[in-house]
């Protein structure tokens, strides 16, 4: 009788060890998702194209290049996906842009580490400037990048997602505790049951979405290390001028089950001079289940122009004039009522522009460091604060701007000597 209840015992550990070892099934977006439509075709095409490899400290890196626009799009995935989850937007934006989309490799467990193996990919493909368009854990990472190397992105779009915060590992402090000794397929099985009740559901029960999500690869090791990625706390101050020029977009639905309300209004305040878009009732993934509105925003978003790179020409023109006495180039530059206001011996002083441009072609071509420290635009006027270093002086000027019909205009310039 011992024998045989040992011999159970080791049949039944053999079993428990089995289990754990056994990876989640795998299934087919083409065998799941009947239709044969738009997004079900141009998938299929998507899938077919060439993907580019590439190995950064030893980590494999796969993502797809495409298009030929003067100007780059960078798609971050989320949490579950991969290079193809933006096939929608790709195929919409390689038109008229260069689109750059990856998959974030298993091993890569940090914000550190998942910039610096993107950034090493837009350098292999020498793109410098470019929009940054995040979903969920993607919203986090671009949100990363736009810290740590703002003069590099022209636009920012943080879509279905959160900002640093402590809640999400808070929340689920318990769970990631408990998820790395649970088989694979456990996880699994508890990931599709939160997919059919709660995801699905927010998207109006989506056929496209559900399908879509559930071909989606899964190993436990990579929802691991993504979840590190979801919980990494950085710092970001948005009201720093390199930060503060970047265009801004929040994408947000209003019935996201991902994302926590109170992080949804976090991440609003964080960012107080975003745009917001609101989706209703379309859930965590309007890009794939709302795609011609998502693209529709997107490209809008795209097209507008940016008043700080604007008004920043007018500032250009008003440093280059002042350092080579070009008369026509701060003309062109201040309001041809403008005033300099200052204070001399205790008294303010006002000096007409006139009287200024006379000075300046007197003083003529001068070496000169300038530089904006900072600026805020608000509707159709604008404030920057500026600096000049001369060889054995320094000034800051505080310079309002107004927007005309002929463009941004100075208005007036408040300076005082510093150095």
């Amino acid at each position: 009788m011992k024998k045989y209840v040992k011999m159970a015992l080791v049949i039944l550990v053999f079993l428990v060890i089995a289990i754990y070892f056994i990876p989640a099934p795998k299934s087919d977006f083409f065998k799941l998702y009947v239709e044969n439509d738009n997004p079900s075709q141009s998938l299929k095409d998507f899938n077919s194209r060439i993907t580019k490899k590439i190995i950064i400290d030893g980590v494999n890196w796969e993502y797809y290049v495409g298009g030929n626009g003067d100007k780059t799009i960078l798609f971050l995935h989320g949490m579950g996906g991969s290079y193809n989850l933006w096939w929608q937007q790709v195929t919409e934006f390689e038109k008229d842009y260069k689109v750059i989309t990856y998959s974030l490799p298993e091993s890569i467990s940090s914000l550190e580490n998942a910039s610096e193996g993107i950034l090493k990919i837009l350098e292999t493909e020498n793109i410098d400037k470019f929009y940054a368009v995040g979903t969920s854990m993607g919203g986090y990472i671009a949100q990363y990048l736009v810290s740590i190397v703002p003069n590099r992105i022209e636009k920012a779009i943080f879509g279905n997602t959160f900002p640093p915060n402590n809640l999400i590992a808070k929340e689920n402090a318990k769970k990631s505790k408990i998820i790395p000794y649970l088989p694979e397929l456990l996880i699994s099985k508890l990931g599709e049951k939160k997919l059919n009740e709660e995801i699905v559901p927010a998207a109006k029960n989506s056929p496209l979405l559900k399908s879509f999500l559930k071909s989606l690869p899964f190993n436990k090791q990579q929802f691991i290390n993504r979840y590190h990625i979801v919980i990494d706390r950085f710092s970001i101050f948005p009201d720093n001028y390199e930060i503060k020029r970047i265009p801004k977009l929040i994408i947000e639905s209003d019935n996201d089950p991902l994302i926590q309300p109170e992080l949804q209004v976090k991440i609003k305040e964080l960012y107080a001079n975003a745009e917001v878009v609101t989706f209703h009732n379309e859930g965590h993934f309007p890009y794939i289940n709302a795609s011609e509105a998502y693209n529709k925003i997107l490209r809008n978003f795209f097209m507008k122009e940016n008043d700080y790179e604007i008004a920043e020409k007018t500032i250009t023109n008003y440093f280059e004039g002042r350092r080579n006495a070009d008369l026509k180039q701060l003309q062109n530059a201040f309001s041809e009522n403008a005033n300099l206001y200052t204070v001399s011996n205790g008294e303010a002083m006002t000096i007409s522009l006139e009287n200024y441009l006379k000075l300046i072609k007197t003083e003529g071509k001068q070496e000169i460091e300038t530089q904006i420290l900072n600026g805020d635009i608000t509707n159709n006027i604008a404030t920057f604060k500026t600096e000049f270093k001369y060889k054995d002086k320094s000034y800051v000027d505080f310079i309002s701007a107004i927007k005309t019909k002929d463009g941004w205009k100075i208005v007036d310039k408040t300076f005082t000597k510093t150095k």
